[in-house]
């Protein structure tokens, strides 16, 4: 009997238990048409039950046990539904679901092909909403809003946020980091630097940022190396009255801004704009801004198409502080800026065209494309001292050339045109994406002798505004991408990601000057990659999930880099960095010389990742390794040319890895704690290192093989607690930056020691006031503990110094914003 009371436990009962089958079916459809919706994913969140619909709409799910679930529906075009369902042993549930169109109306699809989306993506990634964009932004450039992401570290030459800023990631500088607007690569096709002074108060029209660490999964553009980083303006379609803000505070800093929307024509367009205007005479001496900038938009909405015309930009006047100072004058005078003269400026303009439409072509597929146009113009103005004027084309003999003070502009104007276009499927088991991207780039740069201080020496009469030299680039670019996110499992997406780029860059100097002859140039250099990248996702349970993926990609050399460290295709007798020249003759004369087979190789990346995330409302943990392994990492002095001189080349191998770790959590009495960890190893695997003895005339190497690559902290950490109650909010953010060496050596006596700041913000929200909506002020105090310290910088072998970039010590920055 006992046997049997046994055996009725083991196995009938269970069986009996199974007999209880719970089902939930149900039929999907849209809202507003109430037409069945074929193809959507339909799943209980952290499990493997999951389906999709069938022509009519309907789905079902057998055989789903007992307990507490989340339905999820998704499909494209359409919110995310989402519901509590409780399931009873024997239960049987019908459900009827009305997915709502999203604004497809385009913002959610204008960059979905390149947004990573949680639990489903396998890469690492983090979300700036716009909550905390307008928290966190006042008058600063946009990477110094992103300092608490994960291993992100950000700086400007000005010392407080202003004029010229510089963001980095894992060891790698802005170069190597892909920026995008609504889709559009930002990054300059010649110099692939982002010139974020040229982009006033952008922030202020920003409804989200995404920065993906590493390689990613961004499908088109400049290739990432340490991210991308995508940014998505606002249509402002919630702001129901005219917005101002106004601010100001140390340094004389101060910045006003209006934006308003305006619905027209039955709410199927809508216009949006922004005015906006920032001035500071910035923490260092003469390291001045003066701004202003426009952003409008233009929407139209139909049922199935969303059509957006942007135009954006603006002016920028910078008073240069883009040379650092040395450390004994610093320690003197902590403000120190070692240009003198008041008017060495920068002045640049950069209008953004962008025209972005969504079409739906069936309920589950979309068409998408982008046409831009950016515009650049601008020059520079320094003092020169004691300058041979052979070298500015005011005397025709190197060699009898006297010297003079002079001013110069350094003139640049930039074209760039491109086209994006995609496909992009949901299908039942995931969404695939194929397209293509265009673009064409054409640059021109001259340089102007404004003044010269020893005119009479001239046989000839001198006019200001003289060109001494002038070039010209050129830059296609032809991409092509597919994407598949495969849904193997409920609980298991796959990413396959097919990259291939060609890029064409030509380079000529014009006839100009003594630019002629053998002191003329000209190359045309082509690339072309491949990129391949593999993740998978897996979803463990409704709160962790990991995800592995390994990514490749290639960065062609700047222009800049195809000439040596410090010298540039507007300097005379100067010659590029290739292997192969030959002469090309006019009428029996020098015409030009062509260059081909560059020095400098093109660089290649292969990124590891390896991550973990626990997700829950009150507690988020995430946890992530890299590793990648670099080849060819364009640096100096890495060669010798066919002169014996060290020159840029590649170091043949080096590594960026390390470990990322942040946490959010909830605290009771209205307070929540987040913060982040980085550590990282930028070291040289193999690399030796060129250079020039002076007083022997012997060349020497130095093996910097495992040594630490300059520039980058190799820890990095950020801890900020809030507290929030009704209309109040006020934190406090501590950041600790750990040494940084300034040379490849890694001696300790050349190195920006490790440094620590806290901020303090304080932001209330009043209501209405005498007829203002919605007033809020925010007050903060940056640098509460008045530290000097160094953000950037390099050793001066020549010197024998260090010398440094400083940051701002205590200052302070008041804000006020309402709606009329």
């Amino acid at each position: 009997m006992k046997r049997l009371l046994i055996l009725f436990t083991l196995v009938v009962l269970p069986l009996a238990l199974l007999a209880q089958t719970q089902s939930i079916s149900g039929v999907v459809l849209d809202e507003s048409t109430h037409q069945p919706l074929i193809g959507a994913n339909v799943f209980l969140e952290g499990t493997r039950w999951g389906t999709t619909t069938d022509e009519d709409g309907v789905f079902i799910l057998n055989d789903v046990p007992a307990g507490e679930y989340v339905l999820v529906v998704e499909f494209l075009g359409y919110q995310t539904y989402r519901s509590t369902l409780s399931v009873q042993p024997g239960g049987t549930y019908r459900v009827e679901i009305f997915l709502k169109p999203v604004a497809l109306p385009g913002e959610e699809v204008l960059v979905q092909s390149i947004q990573a989306v949680e639990r489903k993506t396998p890469v690492v990634f983090t979300n700036l909403d716009e909550s905390y964009i307008r928290e966190v932004h006042t008058v600063e450039d946009i990477p110094m809003m992103l300092t608490e992401i994960p291993n992100v570290y950000a700086y400007s030459d000005a010392g407080n946020g202003t004029g010229y800023s510089y963001l980095k990631v894992r060891g790698f500088d802005q170069k190597r980091i892909g920026v995008m607007i609504n889709g559009i690569p930002l990054n300059d096709p010649e110099d692939h630097q982002v010139y974020w002074v040229d982009m006033p108060d952008f922030a202020e029209s920003l409804e989200e940022i995404q920065f993906q660490r590493g390689v990613g999964s961004s499908l088109y553009g400049i290739s990432a190396f340490g991210g991308s980083l995508n940014m998505r303006t606002s249509t402002f379609t919630d702001l129901q009255a005219p917005e101002a803000y106004v601010n100001a505070g140390s340094y004389n800093t101060r910045r006003y801004g209006l934006k308003f929307t305006i619905p027209l024509v039955a709410n199927r367009y809508y216009a949006h704009v922004r005015f906006s205007r920032i001035l500071s005479d910035g923490f260092r001496e003469r390291s001045g801004t003066r701004q202003w900038a426009v952003y409008t938009s233009l929407a139209r909405v139909t049922r199935k198409s969303f059509t957006q015309l942007n135009i954006y930009g603006g002016e920028e006047i910078v008073h240069a502080a883009w040379e650092a100072s040395p450390e004994s004058a610093l320690k003197q005078n902590h403000r120190h800026n070692p240009i003198t003269y008041p008017n060495t400026i920068d002045n640049f303009k950069q209008p953004h065209i962008e025209l972005h439409n969504v079409y739906q072509l069936s309920s589950n597929s979309y068409l998408k494309n982008t046409l831009f146009y950016i515009h650049g113009i601008g020059y520079y103005e320094t003092y020169k001292s004691r300058r041979n004027l052979w070298q500015f084309g005011l005397w025709p003999d190197p060699q009898t050339a006297p010297r003079s003070d002079l001013i110069r502009q350094k003139w640049v104007g930039k074209n760039q045109t491109g086209w994006i276009s995609q496909y992009s499927l949901n299908h039942k088991q995931g969404e695939f994406t194929i397209g293509t991207y265009l673009s064409y780039f054409n640059s021109h740069h001259w340089g102007e002798v404004e003044w010269l201080q020893n005119e009479d020496l001239l046989t000839r009469r001198f006019t200001p505004g003289f060109r001494y030299y002038e070039y010209f680039g050129q830059k296609y670019y032809l991409t092509g991408f597919a994407n598949e996110l495969y849904r193997l499992t409920p609980r298991i997406n796959l990413m396959l990601n097919l990259h291939y780029q060609w890029i064409r860059y030509t380079f000529e100097q014009g006839e100009i000057a003594n630019f002629r002859g053998q002191y003329r140039n000209r190359f045309t250099v082509d690339y072309s990659f491949f990129n391949p990248r593999f993740g998978i996702n897996v979803n463990v349970n409704d709160a962790v999930n990991t995800y592995l993926n390994i990514s490749v990609a290639h960065r062609e050399p700047a222009d800049n880099e195809l000439f040596n460290l410090w010298e540039g295709p507007d300097d005379l007798g100067v010659q590029p960095l290739f292997k192969t020249s030959r002469p090309v003759y006019r009428n029996g004369q020098i015409a030009y010389i062509e260059w081909k087979d560059p020095l400098v190789k093109p660089e290649q990346l292969i990124d590891y990742e390896l991550g973990v995330n626990y997700l829950r409302p009150s507690t988020r943990i995430r946890l992530n390794f890299f590793w990648m392994a670099f080849r060819n990492e364009i640096v100096p002095y890495s060669q010798v040319n066919d002169e014996g001189f060290p020159v840029r080349g590649n170091a043949e191998s080096t590594v960026h890895r390390g470990v990322e770790l942040s946490l959010t959590q909830a605290l009771p009495l209205n307070l929540q704690f987040s913060g982040n960890l980085a550590y990282n190893q930028n070291k040289f695997v193999k690399f030796i290192q060129y250079d020039y003895n002076w007083d022997t005339g012997e060349i020497t190497t130095t093996d910097f093989s495992g040594n630490t690559i300059a520039g980058f902290p190799d820890v990095l950490a950020n801890a900020r607690l809030t507290y929030q109650n009704g209309g109040l909010r006020a934190s406090v953010h501590y950041q600790y930056v750990g040494k940084q060496y300034l040379d490849n050596t890694n001696r300790n006596d050349r190195i920006i020691p490790a440094f620590s700041v806290t901020n303090v913000q304080l932001s209330y929200q009043l209501g209405s006031i005498a007829g203002l909506h919605n007033l809020e002020i925010l007050f903060r105090v940056n640098n509460v503990f008045n530290k000097k310290y160094y953000t950037a910088g390099y050793y001066d072998a020549w010197a024998g110094e260090n010398y440094y970039w400083p940051a701002a010590t205590r200052n302070w920055i008041a804000g006020l914003r309402f709606q009329l």
